[in-house]
């Protein structure tokens, strides 16, 4: 096995081949400690790549299919032998000349994640070499002078270049087309709480995944059994320029106050027609975030607070477009107009 240097090379493989028992002696009867040892380092390998990228593996062996399958299962590397990015096949299942290839096709259709991982890298390595390739073109220092930008803003370089980079390639990256026949087929059916977990993922990011010194509007709170939510704008949420003593953790934010819902009241509130809550010109409801709950924030009341105060007590951060929309409620909500009620009136 590759030593752990070279892993975290793997980062942008397309895919690995595995030979479960790839040794001299495979072809005889191997002792089973001898076997044992080699099990271990196949998991820890498996392990290590994990963490390293998200990327298919094919497991060829002459072994018995289902004990690999059990094993990895017990490992926590797969949940099912269909419908994951480890594939594992017998060798002797697969002689022919075409029978490795049907079985990897059929795979991929039974496996969506994989699919649009492959598709999306496509366009994403277009993309970023059409990036790279004009602004060199441009001025071979460009990071140099945007570098040097950042600076002037007191901002963090690193997170600005970072976005600027990915807000290129977004805008470069063509409209996808992925196919329906795969995406649409049916396949194992997910119970409610697996379906929640995937909805948070794509509008809630929990802290571990957040840079300590990043703020930005959508972060979330907790403490005094309260949830808090900024809405300061993004570019505020930096030191002022304009006082240059003034640190990461002096920035002020400005926090909505929000508190958990119960089940039956998302039950009343919930209208099933057009897949969203009932809400009030005065809340916002964020779900499903932090552990699929459901938080209504409320507008009566802004607070305002240094981020050194409270950088330890974040939960996560609600992504675009939720934060845009809760920002953009709440400018409406400071600029609203009341009108007088109408009379007690027969209709």
């Amino acid at each position: 096995m590759p030593p752990d240097g070279v892993i975290d090379h793997f980062r942008n493989i397309s895919f690995i081949l595995l030979d479960w028992q790839l040794d001299s002696i495979a072809e005889a009867r191997t002792p089973s400690g001898l076997n044992e040892l080699l099990i271990k380092e196949n998991i820890s390998f498996l392990k290590k790549i994990k963490k390293s990228c998200f990327c298919p593996i094919f497991i060829f062996s002459n072994e018995n299919q289902e004990q690999i399958v059990d094993r990895l299962a017990t490992e926590g590397l797969i949940k099912d032998n269909d419908n994951n990015h480890i594939f594992v096949r017998s060798k002797a299942e697969l002689k022919g000349g075409t029978k490795l290839f049907k079985a990897l096709e059929k795979w991929i259709q039974n496996n969506p994640s994989v699919y649009v991982l492959k598709e999306w890298e496509r366009e994403y390595f277009n993309a970023k070499n059409k990036l790279f390739s004009e602004f060199h073109e441009m001025n071979s220092n460009w990071p140099r002078i945007l570098w040097k930008t950042f600076i002037s803003d007191h901002s963090n370089e690193s997170m600005e270049l970072g976005e600027l980079i990915s807000r290129n390639i977004h805008t470069r990256m063509t409209p996808f087309e992925f196919s329906g026949k795969i995406l649409n087929k049916s396949g194992k059916k997910s119970n409610q709480s697996e379906i929640l977990k995937v909805i948070e993922g794509g509008r809630y990011l929990k802290n571990e995944f957040l840079n300590s010194n990043d703020i930005a509007p959508g972060d979330i709170f907790y403490f005094n059994s309260e949830y808090y939510i900024n809405i300061r704008a993004a570019c505020d949420c930096i030191p002022d320029r304009n006082k240059p003593e003034e640190k990461i953790d002096d920035v002020q934010l400005y926090l909505l106050r929000g508190g958990k819902i119960g089940n039956q009241r998302m039950k009343k509130d919930f209208l099933k027609k057009f897949g969203h809550f009932s809400e009030l010109d005065s809340q916002f409801i964020a779900y499903p975030i932090y552990e699929n709950k459901g938080i209504d924030f409320r507008f009566k009341r802004l607070y305002q607070m240094e981020w050194k105060v409270i950088k330890e007590k974040r939960l996560g951060r609600l992504l675009p477009p939720y934060i845009n929309k809760l920002q953009q409620k709440y400018s409406s909500y400071l600029q609203r107009q009341g009108l007088p009620r109408l009379p007690n009136l027969r209709f």
